[in-house]
């Protein structure tokens, strides 16, 4: 029912009623928080208490997060548009089916971390606080506090300061082609 109420919603209005929606549906929404869109929520039994986004975090549209296992938004989060979040993978399985046994891993995205536009957040992940993911990044692996993570092969790049911003107009570099170092 809250997914269709949400849905008629206009898309980049109301955000904040959006994600009291939310809330009423049963997931924890921080104060403050905001969706800009109808988020893509799935996944096996009691979703509600699997979902934590934590307060004056923002989350753009569309957003796909699946709850097979538990996901933690921190608080000052920015998520940028076409994210997705999955909590489940297949083992390897022999030749006859690759796509073996079903397995959950939770994530947790730590307080005031930046994800750009069209990330994917793979099974068991911990991103730390104040990280930074740049758009089009495929996180695999556990991103530290503070890392600065560039997409197309998704490695850190960096780190920064706690208290000083990224510097205005910089941009994470990116590697000069295909198979490039760097």
């Amino acid at each position: 029912m809250v997914q269709l109420l949400v849905r008629l919603i206009p898309f980049n209005a109301f955000a904040r009623l959006r994600a009291s929606l939310y809330r009423l549906a049963g997931f924890t929404v921080g104060a403050r928080a905001r969706v800009a869109g109808p988020l893509t929520v799935r996944g096996t039994g009691n979703l509600a208490g699997r979902l934590s986004i934590g307060e004056a975090t923002f989350v753009n549209s569309p957003a796909h997060i699946e709850l097979n296992a538990p996901v933690r938004i921190g608080a000052r989060c920015a998520i940028g548009h076409h994210f997705v979040l999955i909590t489940s993978n297949h083992v390897l399985g022999p030749a006859t089916q690759r796509a073996g046994a079903l397995v959950h891993a939770p994530v947790t995205i730590g307080d005031g971390v930046w994800i750009g536009a069209c990330v994917t957040v793979l099974p068991g992940v911990t991103i730390g606080d104040g990280a930074f993911v740049g758009a089009g990044a495929v996180v695999t692996r556990d991103v530290p506090p503070n890392a600065r993570v560039g997409a197309p092969r998704s490695e850190i790049i960096g780190t920064m300061s706690e208290t000083a911003p990224m510097p205005r107009g910089e941009r994470v570099p990116r590697p000069a082609g295909p198979g490039a170092d760097g």
